[in-house]
């Protein structure tokens, strides 16, 4: 089925990835009342210094939803898997590793504590507290804090959007095998190996998750 007629290019969704995330692009914080002027119109609401600045991307004018546009990959679930092994011996000392991770995936920071400031008394993280723009911090991470609703700074856009991308080391494992010879001198062992593993020792991402839990194990394999 053909998608339905869009007023603008870049509204139009055929070919992009499904749950791709859309939004507006932003271009920074709005850092005085002059450079307000100047830019489109913002028309989500009336915007102060410190408010985010969106990119007018379909060119008429003027920052609305017709201004939306692919920001991103999905925030449901990452595109793209994988999971690799690799592994060495050597007189009977051997190394086994798996690796695990994700790609093209997205975060939404729309949530208390980054999106929404200290409307309502709610809690805001530390680091927007400390990164807000203030006119003395005109080079600020994030926009202005508000305790009212503040429509312009609360749109979906890419300024909320971060890579939820990672990568693990899931198990690690490095063995001694002992040799045939000397098992065959107990006349009952057939095969034993010593080990020492570790799982979940690394996870590298952009994004606050709860961590696994490190862990590690030494043991002993026997076969009689």
């Amino acid at each position: 089925m053909a998608e339905e007629p869009r007023a603008f290019a870049n509204l139009v969704r055929t070919g992009d990835p499904l749950y791709s995330s859309y939004g507006l692009k932003a271009i920074g914080l709005f850092k005085d009342q002059a450079e307000i002027d100047a830019a489109p119109t913002q028309t989500f609401t009336t915007v102060r210094p410190g408010d985010i600045r969106y990119e007018d991307v379909n060119g008429d004018g003027k920052v609305d939803a017709n201004d939306v546009c692919k920001i991103g990959n999905s925030t449901t679930a990452p595109e793209l898997y994988f999971s690799f092994n690799i592994g060495a011996e050597f007189k009977g000392v051997g190394l086994d590793a798996t690796f695990q991770g994700t790609g093209k995936y997205s975060y939404l920071k729309n949530k208390e504590g980054y999106y929404w400031g200290v409307m309502d008394n709610k809690s805001v993280a530390q680091e927007v507290y400390d990164g807000r723009w203030t006119p003395e911090n005109l080079a600020a991470e994030y926009p202005r804090l508000s305790s009212v609703k503040n429509a312009n700074n609360h749109q979906s856009s890419d300024f909320w959007l971060e890579d939820r991308n990672d990568f693990q080391i899931r198990n690690v494992e490095l063995y001694y095998k002992f040799g045939k010879s000397l098992l065959e001198s107990t006349g009952f062992i057939e095969n034993a190996k010593v080990y020492v593993r570790g799982v979940d020792l690394l996870s590298i991402t952009n994004t606050a998750y709860t961590p696994k839990t490190r862990s590690f194990v030494i043991g002993c394999n026997l076969t009689f």
